[in-house]
């Protein structure tokens, strides 16, 4: 049922974001441009790979298409000409916010006619299932010592 109702709202977006003529590379891809627009501290391609557990490859392969559509950049380090910091150009911010809005729209339309309480507890439900599917590993494990 969450998949289900998590592929639904993604559909929804996509297809706010196909609209509005901006589809960097792969709608999948997209998100990584407002996930790296949205910190604070310099983003290296090492940090992603901790983040989200990619493989190398795959987030070098992400990270190239982003790069070639003009919504993502390298730019060297000061204290090391080696080090690349990934950065989101004009063009990757400007397609952050038009995305960030269609988000915010399919937000406001799937929760029309819901009460701002059962919204919150919505919230916090998921949260708890979210927090449950990561502990879910240590419990096998410990259920295998059994």
């Amino acid at each position: 049922m969450l998949d289900n109702a998590a592929r639904e709202i993604k559909k929804a977006v996509g297809r706010g974001v196909i609209e509005m003529g901006e589809v960097p590379c792969n709608l999948k891809n997209a998100w990584l441009v407002g996930y790296i627009e949205r910190q604070s501290d310099p983003v290296f391609q090492k940090d992603l790979e901790k983040t989200f557990h990619f493989p190398k490859s795959t987030l070098a392969d992400m990270i190239q298409c982003l790069e070639k559509s003009g919504y993502l950049a390298k730019a060297p380090v000061d204290t090391d000409a080696r080090k690349k910091q990934i950065v989101v150009t004009e063009k990757g911010k400007n397609f952050s916010t038009l995305a960030e809005k269609e988000i915010m729209a399919v937000e406001d339309y799937i929760t029309r006619g819901i009460p701002e309480d059962q919204i919150d507890l919505l919230v916090e439900i998921f949260e708890k299932i979210q927090q449950n599917a990561k502990d879910y590993k240590s419990y096998v494990e410990l259920k295998k010592e059994d």
